[in-house]
């Protein structure tokens, strides 16, 4: 009877294991986080929120337009210094192309469609685009917000 029981808890745990992700809302939040946290360390902004407004799938691909707010904690200038980053630095162009010379304390809302694929039963990010210019809301206080 032992012998039948974990038979049948190894064929479950296979069956389960096997079993597709299904493309939700929850697992496109996650991925988007997961990619947006790993792109800098120390990282130079915070994912504050992720809302997903439409999702649509096949079997081995998924679109889903999301906005992304996310915060600064140091202004570009201050980023760049501390990582010694060059003009023209990879780095220091695609921070200045994806988010501008941003403020310390500033918020920028991202619009967004990403495309995602399944391989071997998981999904990934393959491609990204903006459908909209990004929201940009200043610290209060800041030079930007003063009349």
């Amino acid at each position: 009877m032992k012998k039948l029981c974990i038979l049948v808890t190894c064929v479950l745990l296979a069956a389960c294991s096997s079993k597709p992700i299904p493309f939700t809302d929850y697992l496109v939040k996650n991925l988007l986080r997961d990619n947006l946290e790993g792109m800098a360390k120390p990282p130079i902004f915070s994912v504050e929120d992720i809302t997903v407004k439409t999702l649509e799938s096949t079997e081995t691909t998924g679109i889903a337009t999301a906005d992304v707010r996310l915060r600064f904690p140091e202004d570009f200038d201050t980023v760049v210094s501390l990582r010694r980053l060059e003009p023209f630095n990879v780095a220091y162009l695609q921070y200045k192309s994806s988010f501008g010379k941003f403020t310390a304390g500033e918020s920028q809302v991202h619009h967004a469609e990403y495309q995602f694929e399944r391989r071997d039963g998981k999904w990934f990010i393959v491609g990204s685009r903006a459908i909209a210019a990004p929201e940009i809301f200043h610290a209060a206080g800041s030079p930007a917000t003063k009349e």
